[in-house]
């Protein structure tokens, strides 16, 4: 009976250990990931630069397909022939949340101008997240990922918040960490 005992908090002793771990290099990841982007470079010279998204102007839109928050499937396809913005959020980013009301303010002026809004939210409960329900008024389509983020990993983002700007024939006009590097978004088409 003892040696069960024994074995029983062994076995005890080392599940809390794993537990103990498993959450340290949880936090470590998360805290690199929602870091300052400076933090992220290795290069002496990226601290004088802004962070680059991993989108730049120029770029084609990838293909994704992706399913929204009420269930719905959204492709590159389907947000074709318009003006496009798009989010990328993660609920362990406080500056992701701080940048609703602004991002609000973009969406507005691209659906005035004929386009569309895509809002990503990367998280372990991101479909459930107050950051997601924010955003429903918001964008037209939100797409809750969990940490492999399929959506932000097919075009590349490397930090959040990201924005991104595409043109009507899929190419990106303006990207940026932050909203300030987006200018000013599309213009109304003229009927």
């Amino acid at each position: 009976m003892e040696y069960l005992v024994a074995g029983l908090v062994l076995v005890a002793a080392l599940t809390a250990l794993n537990l103990v771990l498993t959450v340290a290099v949880a936090r470590r990841w998360r805290a690199r990931l929602s870091a300052p982007p400076a933090a992220h470079h290795h290069d002496p010279d990226s601290f004088d630069r802004d962070p680059e998204l991993g989108i730049a102007p120029g770029d084609r839109m990838p293909e994704f397909t992706a399913t929204t928050a009420d269930g719905a499937t959204v492709t590159r396809d389907e947000l074709a022939g318009r003006p496009v913005l798009i989010a990328f959020l993660s609920l362990d980013c406080s500056s992701c949340d701080d940048s609703v009301p602004e991002f609000a303010e973009h969406a507005r002026r691209v659906r005035d101008a004929g386009g569309q809004v895509l809002a990503t939210v990367v998280g372990v409960d991101a479909a459930g997240s107050e950051l997601a329900a924010r955003l429903v008024g918001v964008a037209d389509q939100v797409v809750p990922e969990f940490l492999d983020a399929p959506v932000g990993t097919a075009f590349g983002v490397r930090f959040y918040p990201g924005f991104a700007h595409y043109g009507p024939d899929g190419v990106a006009t303006a990207a940026s960490v932050g909203l300030q590097g987006l200018g000013e978004p599309a213009r109304p088409s003229v009927p």
